[in-house]
């Protein structure tokens, strides 16, 4: 299985490759949307996992011009970020195929959700990885 990391940060490419590259998976690399949207291009990508906050081409951005790209639209793709805020949230419009991580989780959670999109949609649990789009939903209804 092929993923792509897009992440403007190069530390945490680079952590987010090792992890993953010892979880047996190939990873390529980007840096934003534009060079993301170049690698899926020219490679068979099997997840994407996409900063949202980034120069040039952001996540919610990139993910669009997959989307809109029909070889590519139903890429499975994770969102990791930092911020847990509706901007945020407002990009995972799809938890069937798209889903939300917040930066520095435990590894666990990360490769639930990478099993969670790369499972056919027929054999998937109907609730993503511990509900997680639900209980930040929750969250920041709270928090108005």
């Amino acid at each position: 299985m092929t993923i792509l990391v897009v992440d403007d940060e190069p530390e945490y490419r680079l952590v987010l490759k090792n992890v993953l590259v010892s979880e047996g998976y190939t990873v390529l690399v980007a840096e934003n949307g534009e060079d993301g949207f170049t690698k899926l291009s020219q490679n068979p990508i099997d997840l994407v996992i996409s900063d949202i906050y980034m120069p040039v081409l952001d996540g919610i951005r990139f993910h669009r011009k997959v989307r809109s790209t029909p070889e590519f639209a139903t890429v499975p793709f994770l969102f990791v970020s930092a911020f847990d805020d509706q901007h945020t949230l407002d990009a995972v419009q799809n938890p069937r195929t798209e889903g939300f991580l917040r930066k520095a989780r435990p590894i666990t959670e990360l490769k639930e959700w990478i099993q969670y999109l790369t499972t056919p949609e027929e054999k998937r649990a109907k609730m993503p990885p511990g509900g997680a789009r639900s209980r930040l939903n929750d969250q920041l209804r709270r928090s108005r």
